[in-house]
């Protein structure tokens, strides 16, 4: 996308050009037959009345020519003048549609490719940028952008075409009458350049306005069971009311200044009539030139013409200030860099069974302060089931974000199977690599859907076999309509348990050689959940499986069991050294033995 609007304008005459030139072209033709029509009825005026003389000039010979004999006939004048009305409103017609699918178009490519660059950015970027901001921007300043490529373009060119061959009709009339209404037309450039920078700058605390207004609404909605749970409607109430009174005032300054600039456009053309008036009263009586009442009648009447679009233009430059404060939005999202991309991509796969290590890696997120990660080192044999465990903050979900490359690191800190993270595709890691979050987040479709997400050409007893490794078959089948069950907006209908099986049994459809799984057994029963862990153990034999649990049950029967905190790790090796030690993983451990003695 280019810089700024005016940029961008140039380009997409460019890529448009033919269409723009199709469009323009029937402009032209419909402003043409506008500005003939007053023409034409001067003719019929002079052909009709004995007294004003006979049709004259270049246009009047054409007419003699065509009428024929029909020349001081009533009724075929007014059949002429009603065929070139009804030819200058389909031209006008076909015009506004041409301009508008061009808008439309241009609407859809940059809001697709808005959408494409948003789902190529970082973790890093929706942390920046809130969901609800988002969607403003991919809605409500596209489309006052897509405005200024329909109407802001449309009207314009219209004014222009109208305004050059309706000048020259007008100076074929009457020279004086055209001097006289030309002077009050440059009050409006005068005018446009004093409000210009104020409805830019209240233009563009609306579109902010909308976009904090939509992102506080997305949040709430989302989570309307919490804030129903804590009865906090009134003061989310309060909050709403207050941004959308923010709003409100802001809007009200712009439309004043929109308000104030379509009358006092009218007010000018009022005005520019009564001196019309005067003037060719004046003429009339110290016969400065001739002017029939012909003439007068048809030169009020393209007069009328081309102040009409004046009017527009008190509707239109608001337009364009509008415009530029959202094209300048869009352009700021769409020119945040992209953090994770292939570097050093050279098509390399993941192995089975590739090693994972760490390496002095230190990380703090981009909107955090705290340090994260401390020169953390660790390797992972591949083919091993490792847990992580540690108090809340440790580090632990990090690390698998980092292996996902949701974040940007640096390079030489994370190696899998000997080489540089940086040296895979994007494309190889996510195709060796799958997550299950202990939130998961659930699709508002069929338990079979939300299964297949990973593997859409899975077949139905697929479906079922990870189902049942995820302990969920069962389950499903005690439904109405079972895999077939529609579970609602981010799974609002399932326990939290069932969702936790049902990203389980996603994440093994599509059968990953490395499985990274963020405490998901954390809504299970120690029963279901054993089952559930036992199944993974003898099915994803050298697999690798990095596991964060705080469950002693769990992590007993790993390979391999790291305990972290503040970013480090304390303790690393099997849950039998571990106990041996009697460090924090002893203590753990003890703290658990009554809730394993139950289980």
């Amino acid at each position: 996308m280019e810089k700024n609007l005016w940029e961008n304008l140039k380009g997409v005459f460019r890529r448009y050009r033919w269409r723009f030139a199709k469009a323009m072209i029937l402009v032209l033709l419909a402003n043409i037959l506008m500005v003939l029509n007053p023409l034409v009825f001067r003719q019929a005026v002079a052909a009709m009345d004995k007294n004003a003389g006979q049709v004259s000039g270049i246009l009047g010979g054409a007419l003699r020519l065509l009428l024929g004999d029909y020349l001081g006939s009533l009724w075929a004048w007014a059949l002429l003048l009603l065929c070139i009305g009804a030819c200058a409103a389909s031209f006008k017609y076909c015009m506004r549609i041409a301009f508008i699918k061009i808008s439309r178009d241009i609407e859809r490519d940059v809001r697709s490719k808005l959408f494409v660059r948003m789902q190529e950015q970082s973790m890093a970027f929706y942390d920046r940028h809130g969901t609800g901001e988002l969607l403003s921007r991919l809605s409500n300043d596209i489309s006052s952008y897509r405005d200024v490529m329909g109407f802001g373009i449309m009207y314009p060119v219209f004014f222009s075409t109208l305004l050059i061959p309706g000048l020259l009709a007008l100076f074929s009339i009457s020279p004086i009458l055209t001097g006289a209404a030309l002077v009050p037309l440059f009050a409006i450039p005068v005018i446009n350049f004093m409000i210009q920078h104020e409805v830019y700058s209240l233009s563009h605390k609306v579109q902010k306005g909308l976009a904090d207004l939509s992102n506080m609404t997305q949040e709430q909605y989302s989570g309307i069971r919490i804030i129903k749970g804590y009865a906090a409607e009134k003061p989310l109430d309060r909050l709403f009311c207050k941004l959308s009174r923010v709003l409100k005032e802001v809007n009200i300054k712009l439309n004043c200044f929109q308000g104030v600039l379509y009358p006092f456009f009218g007010f000018l053309t009022r005005v520019i009539t009564i001196v019309l008036v005067i003037f060719a009263s004046l003429i009339i009586i110290k016969a400065w030139e001739t002017l029939s009442a012909a003439d007068f009648v048809s030169f009020m009447w393209l007069q009328a013409y081309i102040f009409f679009p004046i009017l527009l233009l008190g509707w239109v430059m608001p337009i364009y200030q509008r415009g530029q404060a959202a094209y300048e939005r869009l352009v700021e999202v769409y020119a945040e860099p992209i953090e994770v991309k292939n570097i050093n991509a050279n098509g390399l796969h993941i192995a089975p069974g590739a090693d994972i290590e760490f390496r002095n890696l230190s990380f703090t997120y981009p909107t955090g302060q705290r340090e994260i990660l401390k020169n953390f080192s660790l390797h992972i044999q591949g083919g091993t089931f490792v847990g992580i465990t540690g108090p809340v903050g440790a580090g632990k979900t990090t690390l698998l974000r980092l292996l996902n490359r949701e974040y940007e690191i640096p390079l030489g800190k994370l190696l899998i199977g000997g080489h540089d993270i940086h040296d895979y595709q994007l494309e190889a890691l996510w195709n060796e690599m799958v997550t299950v979050e202990q939130a998961p987040f659930l699709f508002s479709r069929t338990i079979a859907e939300n299964v297949r997400f990973g593997n859409a050409d899975a077949l139905q007893k697929d479906v079922e076999i990870v189902s049942q490794y995820a302990d969920l078959h069962e389950t499903v089948l005690g439904f109405p309509q079972q895999y077939e069950t529609i579970i609602g907006e981010r799974g609002v209908t399932l326990s939290g348990g069932q969702k936790q099986r049902l990203a389980l049994a996603r994440a093994l459809l599509v059968d990953r050689s490395i499985l990274l799984l963020d405490d998901v057994f954390a809504a299970l029963d120690s029963e279901t959940e054993m089952r559930i862990f036992k199944t993974i153990q003898s099915k994803l034999k050298q697999k690798t499986v990095i596991l964060i649990t705080h469950k002693v049950s769990v992590l007993e029967a790993l390979d391999r069991v790291i305990y972290m905190q503040n970013g480090e790790i304390l303790e690393d090796g099997s849950p039998k050294d571990l106990r041996g030690q009697r460090g924090y993983y002893a203590a753990l451990v003890e703290l658990q033995k009554p809730h394993l003695g139950n289980g």
